[in-house]
């Protein structure tokens, strides 16, 4: 079968899968998407969102601003009233950085479940009011779990459940990288797409990728499904994951965006890429994850090893470090498609590596 043959006969549940195959000399050797899709089209990132938001976090340690091991309660960026006995205790930007500081998910988890998602998860919440537009955190409203993102973990009572010690087990977590955006702000004084526009995107001469609800459309979106639901389509509101999850782009983009990222062109050194790779195993990470960095994952199936990130609706954004080839796209589908482009990479690699 060739890689044409194979993504014809990806199965329909997946609605309107984008795919996109690089060489490592950048040249297009597959696009294709179904439609109404179409192979430039743009669609939710969801996750991938995390390695953009992870490498201006190590430009602005570039910049002197904090170190890896600086701890986030003595950065100012939240009332420390607030954090206290929360985000305290030694939990550093190298912690949230590799989901390691041992705090809950406000986004899938609850004071008392730990994902499902749990009942009084953000999540949770969506389901009962989908059109609901989430802020990151309104500081004026610490006590009100509908203010914001980080209102909800402090004051559900999520934030008071912790885990583990910082760096003991890996968990991962939405809220640490809504967080690290709130820091980014902070620390650089502009919005946080104005941030990744100006620092990561122009540099990278990516266009068609933009922060959504903070910044105009820059092209059409593709829905995306949860089983048979089109999320969009329905009125859902994707507004709650901002610098977790929150940017859309394409998946030329997105392949530019990484190849800049690996080539080392948005740091000043070559040791904000090597941290960023600087592979872990802590308790807790499962298959096919085998390292996880600052901002991007090792995954490894079959033989294969990719260096990247995925997104909630199997959006994917990797590199096969082997054979040079960059794979990018998504499923458009949240529920039963998290394998979908093992098998594709296997036969690019026949037919173009």
């Amino acid at each position: 079968m060739t890689l044409a043959e194979a993504f014809a006969a990806l199965p329909p549940s997946l609605h309107t899968p984008i795919l996109r195959i690089e060489d490592r000399a950048g040249i297009c050797r597959f696009a294709a998407a179904r439609a109404p899709a179409t192979a430039d089209g743009a669609f939710h990132v969801a996750s991938v969102t995390k390695t953009m938001t992870a490498a201006v976090i190590l430009q602005l340690i570039e910049e002197g601003a904090f170190t890896l091991d600086t701890q986030f309660d003595d950065l100012g960026v939240i009332d420390p009233a607030l954090t206290r006995g929360r985000l305290d205790g030694g939990i550093t930007i190298r912690h949230l950085l590799s989901h390691t500081a041992g705090i809950r998910d406000t986004m899938e988890d609850d004071a008392t479940t730990l994902g499902g998602p749990a009942p009084g998860s953000v999540i949770g919440r969506l389901m009962l009011d989908p059109a609901k537009h989430w802020k990151p955190f309104d500081p004026a409203r610490p006590d009100d779990a509908s203010a914001g993102v980080i209102n909800h973990f402090f004051a559900s009572g999520t934030a008071d459940a912790r885990l583990a010690p910082p760096g003991a087990r890996f968990h991962y977590s939405d809220t640490g990288y809504m967080l690290l955006g709130l820091l980014i702000e902070h620390a650089g004084g502009e919005p946080l797409h104005t941030a990744y526009r100006r620092r990561l995107f122009d540099p990278a001469g990516v266009a068609d990728i933009w922060l959504a609800y903070r910044e105009p459309a820059r092209l059409p979106e593709v829905d995306q499904y949860f089983g048979e639901v089109p999320v969009l389509a329905s009125g859902v509101s994707l507004s709650f994951d901002w610098a977790g999850g929150g940017l859309v782009a394409t998946a030329a983009a997105l392949a530019t965006f990484l190849r800049a990222l690996l080539a080392g062109a948005l740091f000043r050194h070559a040791g904000a890429l090597a941290a960023m790779q600087d592979w872990k195993a802590p308790d807790g990470m499962a298959a096919p994850r085998t390292g996880v960095g600052l901002g991007l994952f090792r995954v490894e199936r079959d033989g294969m090893v990719l260096i990247g990130h995925s997104g909630a609706p199997a959006a994917r954004m990797f590199t096969d470090r082997e054979s040079g080839l960059f794979l990018t796209g998504t499923a458009n589908q949240a529920i039963g498609a998290a394998d979908w482009h093992w098998p594709l990479l296997a036969l690019a690699r026949k037919e173009f590596a």
